[in-house]
């Protein structure tokens, strides 16, 4: 019954918590116009008293000139324009952050394969599913297949072989070549496995207190959230995830699944 579906559950919560913001801000925004009125009003009565205050004193002196009168006719036209509330207040709506968060649903069922290696120091078995390095230690550029441009994709990587010294998982623009030190290329976003983050092809040091780690046996789920234009890496073991913010001028869309192999004999396969 897809009325129980638990994603159901959470457009039904999204749904509640956007009619309470909603009912929120029209409360607010109620007590403001009663406020702006109050202090319309008051400054209203403030200036008709100053105007009756004028004619007393022109009545008691027997001073009132043409001048005078013309001004006190404009006075008395402009107070009876400004007695609607509408001449003066409007409502206004803010095309910046949105009140209520955009949401839709995506699928994120993957049918990537790796596709392409940058010397014949890797090589793709199980019909791409599997990427293994030789039993040499050298940097090589592996791609995958897919292209990334819209929407919200997962990746499920299972790290077969690995020392944990030295392995990146990522992404990099596809119009960007293939390449020995590909780690260095401004389109190099993602992470390697001695502790950094790649951001446009420049190391970082993890700060958090959690390690990037991708040891043997380890599972990986990388998200391309193309649509906020993020990142992400979930290791299942250590339950830790990082995110970085991919600017496009580095890395221009369409993305590609980036892995660099580093270790003899590491071995990456994709789950899903």
């Amino acid at each position: 019954n897809i009325d129980s579906h638990p994603l159901m559950k959470q457009i039904s919560d999204w749904e509640k918590e956007s009619i309470v913001k909603i009912q929120q801000k029209a409360r607010e925004l109620r007590q403001e116009l009663i406020q702006k009125h109050t202090i319309h009003l008051g400054k209203l009565s403030k200036t008709l008293q100053d105007l009756s205050d004028q004619l007393k004193l022109g009545r008691e002196h027997d001073s009132f000139v043409e001048v005078d009168i013309g001004n006190w006719k404009k006075s008395l036209n402009g107070l009876k324009e400004n007695l609607a509330l509408n001449s003066i207040l409007r409502i206004n709506q803010d095309c910046g952050t949105p009140l209520v968060q955009n949401v839709s649903v995506n699928s994120i069922e993957n049918d990537e394969v790796f596709d392409r290696v940058f010397d014949n120091s890797a090589r793709i078995e199980e019909n791409g599913l599997a990427v293994i390095h030789t039993n040499n230690v050298g940097y090589t550029d592996v791609r995958g297949r897919n292209e990334y441009s819209t929407g919200c994709h997962r990746i499920c990587l299972s790290i077969q072989q690995s020392s944990d010294t030295w392995l990146f998982l990522g992404i990099k623009a596809k119009s960007r070549p293939l390449q020995e030190i590909s780690y260095s290329s401004k389109s190099t976003y993602g992470w390697s496995s001695n502790n950094y983050s790649w951001l446009n092809g420049q190391a970082k040091a993890n700060q958090l207190s959690a390690r990037i780690e991708m040891k043997t046996n380890d599972t990986i789920i990388l998200i391309f959230d193309c649509d906020n234009r993020k990142i992400s890496m979930t290791n299942e073991r250590t339950a830790v995830k990082f995110d970085l913010v991919v600017d496009l001028n580095d890395c221009p869309f369409p993305w590609q699944l980036h892995v660099i192999l580093h270790e003899a004999n590491s071995h990456v396969r994709i789950l899903s």
